[in-house]
């Protein structure tokens, strides 16, 4: 291996070497605080993603007999591009969170297993149908463990504010997200419509083209269509993602000054040797070029250690901690990336630049 090589330099200073890439390796604490910030949207879009395939409709507050969500509902059935599914009275638990708060979720409730069974038949959703009956509410398997309940167990008004009624759990999906179901004819077309896509002439509709759809309709009938719950939920958590990038800069400069130090410690040492490179007629962009080798070498080093232990860490907290407790950190997520990248990046580059200015400057007169 040649002398002047970045590896070289490595490879006979292992000690301080290490030292320095675990310092730079603690960047990855910005990565891991970055799926922390992410994970309540992260457990939102399974149903988000649900939620968009169907629309909502509600009366506005002045129809309180709800006849023009009715005229709404007989015009969707005659013409019949979609199926009409009534909705009972809002129920809805809340889950913890992975940051020990609670947080609400989506959930609709069924005036039938009827049309329960439709609404899975349209998304795509497994459940044992075959107990259910009115009184009966669902959950995702996650929801159940987050909750710690199990079938056969009952909820009320006293374990929770939201619920309007005694439901049992009578049974569990396979979902991704913390997803809430409810059964109950006693409140029968109190809770407004939903519009789900219905084969015609081979094409069924969903999604965007029955929002299309219903925006129509909503031209002849005073109706409100459902806001997107995307949009709710971006507006209640970017100030955390706002919090997030704050801390990401406030960590990166932290970081930046505190290896910069240990840096120069290490360099200061190297004068004479780069005076000495000088003075045999290498290049200043040679050194440079050396210098910038050497962190990036280190830099590297850590990202890829750090991306192992990280992606370690996350498999064991998940599978031995989160998932009993129907709880989870995903493995990757773009703002943590960028966060990653941005402290990583106002770290290195600062010093590779001061490095080699100070370095490069280096005169063999001076010893």
């Amino acid at each position: 291996m040649k002398p002047f090589s970045p590896i070289y330099y490595v490879k006979e200073n292992k000690t301080k070497c290490i030292l320095l890439i675990f310092m730079l390796f603690l960047s990855y604490a910005v990565y891991l605080g970055g799926l922390y910030a992410t994970n309540v949207r992260d457990n939102w879009n399974y149903m988000i993603d649900n939620q968009e395939q169907c629309v909502a409709i509600y009366s506005q507050n002045a129809d309180t007999e709800g006849e023009a969500l009715k005229a709404f509902a007989r015009q969707v059935e005659k013409e019949g591009r979609a199926e009409v599914i009534w909705l009972g009275k809002y129920n809805g638990l809340h889950w913890e969170s992975i940051m020990g708060f609670e947080s609400g979720t989506a959930a609709c409730t069924f005036c039938s297993v009827t049309d329960f069974k439709k609404y899975c038949e349209f998304l795509g959703i497994n459940c044992a149908f075959d107990k259910l009956k009115s009184g009966s509410f669902v959950l995702s398997d996650r929801f159940a463990k987050n909750l710690d309940l199990k079938l056969g167990d009952k909820i009320d008004p006293d374990y929770d504010g939201n619920i309007y009624g005694e439901y049992t759990l009578d049974a569990l999906t396979e979902e991704e997200g913390y997803c809430q179901y409810y059964i109950d004819e006693s409140n029968k077309n109190s809770g407004g419509l939903m519009l789900i896509g219905k084969e015609k002439d081979g094409e069924t509709i969903r999604g965007q083209a029955l929002l299309d759809y219903a925006k129509q309709l909503q031209q002849q009938f005073d109706v409100l269509i459902g806001e997107s719950a995307a949009k709710r939920l971006d507006k209640q958590l970017n100030p955390l993602h706002t919090i997030y990038i704050f801390l990401v800069f406030l960590i990166a400069v932290i970081m930046a000054v505190t290896i910069n130090a240990a840096f120069i410690g290490m360099y200061q040492k190297r004068e004479y040797e780069f005076a000495v490179y000088r003075a045999i007629g290498i290049s200043k962009p040679a050194m440079a070029g050396k210098i910038a080798g050497e962190l990036l070498v280190m830099d590297m080093i850590a990202l890829v250690l750090g991306a192992g232990v990280s992606m370690l860490f996350l498999y064991l907290y998940n599978n031995f901690v989160l998932y009993p407790v129907g709880k989870y950190l995903r493995y990757f997520h773009p703002i943590a990336l960028l966060g990653l990248l941005v402290c990583n990046v106002t770290v290195v580059v600062p010093l590779m630049v001061t490095r080699c200015k100070s370095l490069t400057r280096a005169d063999i007169c001076d010893y």
